[in-house]
């Protein structure tokens, strides 16, 4: 753009040096002319420091606005701005609500068709669907990893039919498919009938990533044949994740995951040498962009709780065990008269890779009344407000200043001391609790898994053992989040009450946090905050019933191995390199290796020359980062791969039983080798 400068023909006139100052104004103003015209266009070149995560960020616009196609989930965080690396929180949290919605839609009536699966209905409003979800018919762990033989709709398919990924569901484990419960002779009640086909919610683990299982105190463990507090959980993926396996036949636990930790590891010493390998890889694991895994938590709820609309329905299956520890499904249909209890989502984690975000976006929802006191009231409203009073009629005192946990739970950092012993590795405290499941009252609360006598030498417990309940977030909801989560409630309210719906059940789900930027801690530290770095409760994102054990709610580093085997049997945590073997045993763990990418209008992001960096980033990332830089793109579904049984819910406990599934599951969370171990 060019502008003429007549103000120059009058400056004639002026002295010369006049004429030199005036010139340089007209420069400098005209430069800036030019500058908000590029900036218009272009957005700004990433930084190289994280943005700086707000309080509040009120006012915030969001609407449901069949023109922008509402129900397809974005492709990328702050897509016109410059990514993920010149985002902010409030550009994440709003993404993070357009992935809710779009992966919430109705999807299209399942047929078998190709392309049907995780595909959206938009004749059908948002909210107002019986039928199952976009994100239901996402591919179940299982699904993609069979116990046994390929995946279903696999034989006979070509990529041009996605590999079989839109076939029915089946879900074969080890032994082949699960018989009903009702078959194996086992105690009644049992639901009347089973859905064909298969329902779209299998509920196959038991335990938060084996460390912990996880109830809510709002049923009586009575309502056998399964504990009726209990929550459970499920994994899936969808069809980008699904034909990258299946175009690679990975699907059976062959994928190069040790050739890319080993890839990864040659960054240890030199971070700005990391070069992300190109997404869809077959030489290394590295998903497509937009892969997108979901984690769901369900529990059984009152009738009360079922009548309420405030939480989605539908029908899902469980496994249970009889006397002869013959375990069989139980499919419990979304119908109250069918004298067993309804089953609701409390929590949907969704993780996604970007173009600007290869370490994924981390995305996490739950329901509105998750967490009560002992009495029932709810301490946190809708949009994630501290109140006090009944869930429906919560007033605005904030609940007292409490402990997060009851017991007081209290951690000691490991050390970077090596060789590392009993006194060096991270210390919790108290051992024990004295709670019970009728003082815990209607809290959340949870039961650590307890250590195996062996190999260990001793049995002794190194998480506290009994019952854990649950007083409040250990890091709150960020204001930033709360004004999001306000302003998208209310566009959900106008939404549906424009299509007929008064009372859209979406609004009693509230986004938790998200995160879209890696940040690295120094090592043995509590982060409380850092200039240019995110707040505490987005470092240590962690959702109430998916991520409510203590370390998992402070997590940062790694899991610890044991000193005195080198296993991964103690369920604690460390930001040091724990594994003996390596050469780089004691020194700062990161567990996240990402390039900042270099955005061009137009195109996809890439990797810029000497950008890599590593990060010891805390929460749902650096968990995932384990899964990384063990060589599986942060997918643990892919490193526990294949699915051999399904899990069995489990009562809770006051007493310190060793869980053979728990410690089965926690130790494939382990990075052992000195290659993963960097």
């Amino acid at each position: 753009m060019k502008t003429k400068p007549t103000s120059l023909l009058a400056a004639k006139t002026l002295s010369r040096n006049k004429v030199l100052v005036l010139l340089s104004l007209v420069l400098w103003c005209l430069m800036l002319v030019i500058g908000a015209a590029c900036r218009s266009t272009a957005p700004e070149a990433p930084r190289t420091e994280l943005a700086v995560a707000p309080g509040g960020c009120a006012p915030v616009s969001f609407t449901i606005d069949p023109a922008s196609s509402p129900w397809l989930p974005p492709t990328d965080v702050n897509i016109n701005g410059g990514g993920a690396a010149t985002a902010t929180l409030r550009d994440a949290g709003v993404f993070a609500w357009q992935e809710f919605i779009a992966l919430n839609w109705p999807a299209v009536a399942q047929t078998g068709a190709t392309n049907t699966r995780d595909q959206p209905d938009p004749t059908v409003p948002f909210g107002n669907s019986t039928g199952p979800l976009v994100w239901h018919t996402f591919r179940h762990k299982a699904e993609i990893f069979p116990g046994t033989g390929q995946p279903p709709g696999y034989p006979g398919s070509t990529a041009s039919t996605y590999y079989g990924y839109d076939a029915a569901p089946q879900y074969i484990y080890a032994n082949g498919a699960i018989p009903s419960f009702a078959s194996l002779n086992g105690p009644t009640p049992t639901p009347t009938g089973s859905p064909s086909p298969a329902p779209w919610i299998n509920l196959d683990e038991q335990s938060e990533i084996g460390l912990d299982t996880m109830y809510a105190g709002t049923l009586s463990s009575a309502n056998l044949p399964f504990p009726g507090q209990q929550i459970l959980f499920l994994a899936k993926a969808n069809r980008a994740e699904y034909t990258y396996v299946a175009a690679n036949k990975w699907w059976d636990g062959s994928a190069p995951g040790p050739a890319t930790a080993a890839y990864i590891a040659q960054a240890f010493a030199s971070p700005q040498s990391y070069v992300e390998p190109s997404p869809g890889s077959s030489q290394y694991v590295a998903f497509p962009n937009n892969t997108i895994e979901v984690k769901a938590a369900w529990r059984q709820l009152t009738a009360a709780e079922a009548s309420s609309g405030r939480f989605y329905t539908t029908t899902v299956r469980y496994y249970n065990a009889n006397s002869a520890q013959q375990v069989g499904y139980i499919d419990a249909q979304n119908n109250p008269g069918q004298g067993y209890p309804v089953w609701g989502l409390v929590a949907l984690h969704i993780i996604q890779k970007t173009p600007s975000a290869p370490y994924f976006i981390y995305a996490t929802f739950s329901q509105a009344d998750n967490i009560l006191d002992s009495n029932g009231n709810c301490i946190e409203d809708v949009n994630g407000k501290l109140v006090t009073g009944p869930c429906a009629t919560p007033s605005a005192a904030t609940p007292a200043p409490t402990a997060a946990l009851e017991p007081n739970i209290t951690s000691t950092a490991a050390t970077s001391t090596t060789p590392e012993t009993s006194q060096t590795i991270q210390q919790l405290q108290p051992a024990t609790s004295s709670l019970t499941v009728q003082t815990a009252g209607q809290r959340l609360f949870y039961n650590n898994s307890a250590p195996a006598p062996m190999p260990t030498p001793t049995a002794t417990p190194n998480t506290t053992q009994g019952i854990v309940a649950v007083n409040q977030r250990k890091h709150n909801i960020p204001q930033c989040i709360i004004d999001v989560n306000t302003a998208v409630h209310a566009a959900i309210k106008t939404y549906g009450q424009q299509n007929n719906n008064g009372n859209p059940v979406w609004q009693y789900y509230k986004l938790i946090n998200v995160q879209y930027q890696p940040y690295d801690k120094p090592a043995g530290t509590t982060y409380t905050g850092a200039p240019n770095g995110p707040d505490p409760s987005t470092y240590y994102q962690a959702n109430e019933v998916v991520e409510t054990n203590y370390n998992l709610q402070v997590f940062s580093g790694q899991f610890q191995h044991d000193p005195n085997n080198n296993d991964n049997i103690l369920n604690l945590i460390t930001d040091y390199v724990s594994d003996s073997t390596s050469p780089f045993y004691g020194q700062p763990f990161k567990n996240v290796y990402y390039n900042l990418p270099a955005i061009v209008p137009g195109s996809s992001p890439t990797p810029n020359p000497n950008s890599g960096k590593a990060a010891n980033m805390g929460g749902c990332m650096g968990c995932h980062g384990n899964a990384q830089v063990a060589g599986y793109d942060f997918s643990f579904i892919l490193k526990n791969a294949p699915v051999f049984a399904p899990e069995v819910g489990t009562a809770p406990t006051s007493a310190a039983v060793p869980s053979a599934v728990g410690l089965a599951k926690f130790r494939k969370m382990l990075i052992k080798n000195s290659a993963r171990s960097r």
